[in-house]
């Protein structure tokens, strides 16, 4: 869950990562994440530390995908992406706040 986190928002600063509860199970000693996969050949578990994470997943080609939406669609999906956006924000300074969510475009626009 942690790599796809990391894979649409990039790797978590090391102030975050410090103080998380469970950072030993899933970091190293330098704060590099331990990722544990199933080798497809020998069907076991490896651990594979990766240092740098940058963002490759794009949350809205995801969301579309190769559907062909009408303009309202497009434009819902977009609100969409911003509301997730604000919601997974890894500064908890700049998230969006339970109200502010409320308010947001997404929710409050009928579709």
């Amino acid at each position: 869950m942690l790599k796809l986190a990391m894979d649409l928002k990039g790797k978590m600063p090391n102030k975050m990562t410090r103080k998380g509860v469970f950072k030993d199970q899933h970091f190293d000693q330098n704060l590099n994440i331990m990722y544990i996969e199933v080798d497809k050949v020998t069907e076991r578990e490896k651990v594979t530390v990766i240092s740098t994470i940058n963002p490759t997943k794009d949350l809205l080609a995801d969301v579309i995908g190769c559907q062909r939406l009408s303009e309202d669609q497009h434009k819902k999906v977009h609100q969409l992406k911003d509301l997730l956006d604000q919601i997974l924000m890894l500064d908890s300074v700049k998230r969006i706040s339970i109200n502010q969510a409320l308010q947001h475009a997404f929710i409050q626009e009928i579709f």
